[in-house]
């Protein structure tokens, strides 16, 4: 079985590469079936891992890869009630928008969560149904993007919203890397330059992940992407946060292209900590407060509970793991640039002036940027 997850009878190939490859997919029954951006998709009914292992040059191809938001859904890491709120904020002269690739905005009424209120822009297909179990109460992914939003815009004043695309699916919790690199190719032709990507995945030989890469290949120079760290407690690098070096590595920062900032979770209950859940390594730019994190969710009322249970779910909840970390640090470059600041510079100052956490590794410790979230 592999580890990596990826669409069934998928395969990515980089346009320049389909005269060469194209013929040697032909005997595997894979065909060209339309294409997204410079790579194009190739379907068939073979096995995706038995196709790559037996082609002669395998990472000439891709599997289309699932990324999800593990463990916050059905694991360990699951919205809990509170007795705690916060109070909305109008919006303002909105002049800075930070975009967010999640789930997409749930609706009441006809409008989003109030905390959100006229801060959070989005368009149809970027609002999500909420799935719901035999007891009525969600089943899938729904409230995720309201969190992730909600919890970038308590970083920020009135002058900062938030610009939604709802890619990932309300059910599975699953996103693909054609839809993470069309939403991207979406936000840079706003001409937005701070987004967030709270998912991760792992990847076919642990090679990024070819649609989002060469999106954000495509991107600005002055872009930055803020993306979480996974949830596994591991070492291992994962995508798409690990596209890039870690911008603390002196000499590896590519000014040629749009910055990526790992981040994974920091337990801020005593001392700072790594949080148990978060993964971990030289490849994490930062750490970002992410263990019971308050958030928007939902109605007040809703998800539902037995009488005996207190506190009662009032329209928020408190929610763990590296999807809400990385929204804090989206969040405090976002109001960094509120003053007129760039992306990258906002980044900088950001992490020059966090605090710093001690992170221990195989190799000894580390002391890596501490971002405080409100």
């Amino acid at each position: 079985m592999t580890r990596y997850r990826h669409r069934a009878g998928e395969l990515l190939v980089h346009a320049d590469d389909c005269a060469a490859l194209g013929p040697e997919l032909a005997r595997f029954g894979y065909h060209p079936a339309g294409a997204a951006g410079t790579l194009r998709r190739f379907t068939g009914t073979r096995p995706v891992p038995e196709v790559l292992a037996a082609l002669r040059e395998p990472h000439r191809a891709g599997p289309n890869h699932l990324f999800g938001a593990d463990r916050i859904i059905w694991g360990d890491l699951r919205p809990r009630p509170t007795d705690k709120d916060l109070t909305p904020v109008p919006a303002g002269d909105i002049r800075h928008w930070a975009g967010v690739i999640d789930t997409g905005i749930v609706l009441r009424e006809g409008r989003p969560h109030e905390f959100l209120g006229g801060r959070v822009r989005y368009d149809p297909e970027d609002t999500v149904r909420v799935v719901r179990g035999e007891d009525g109460n969600p089943a899938g992914s729904a409230g995720h993007g309201t969190f992730v939003a909600g919890v970038v815009l308590k970083q920020v004043g009135p002058a900062v919203g938030v610009r939604m695309k709802g890619v990932v699916d309300e059910q599975s919790g699953d996103t693909e890397d054609l839809a993470v690199a069309n939403a991207l190719d979406d936000l840079r032709e706003e001409g937005i330059t701070l987004i967030n990507m709270s998912f991760s995945g792992e990847t076919f030989e642990d090679t990024p992940p070819k649609a989002i890469e060469a999106a954000l290949q495509r991107l600005s120079p002055d872009t930055v992407v803020v993306a979480s760290a996974g949830n596994r407690g591991m070492r291992q690098r994962v995508y798409p946060a690990g596209i890039r070096p870690a911008p603390t590595v002196p000499g590896q920062v590519d000014d040629e292209h749009a910055l990526v900032l790992p981040v994974g979770s920091a337990d801020s209950s005593l001392t700072p900590r790594v949080a148990d859940f978060s993964n971990f390594g030289p490849w994490i730019a930062a750490y970002a407060d992410g263990v019971d994190v308050v958030g928007p969710y939902f109605h007040a009322g809703y998800p539902g509970q037995p009488p005996q249970e207190v506190p009662k779910f009032n329209g928020y909840a408190v929610w763990s793991g590296t999807s809400f970390s990385a929204a804090v640090v989206t969040g405090r470059i976002a109001a960094v640039m509120a003053t007129g600041k760039s992306a990258r510079d906002a980044a900088g100052e950001v992490l020059g002036a966090a605090g710093r956490i001690t992170v221990f590794d195989v190799n000894g410790s580390s002391e890596v940027p501490h971002v405080q979230g409100n």
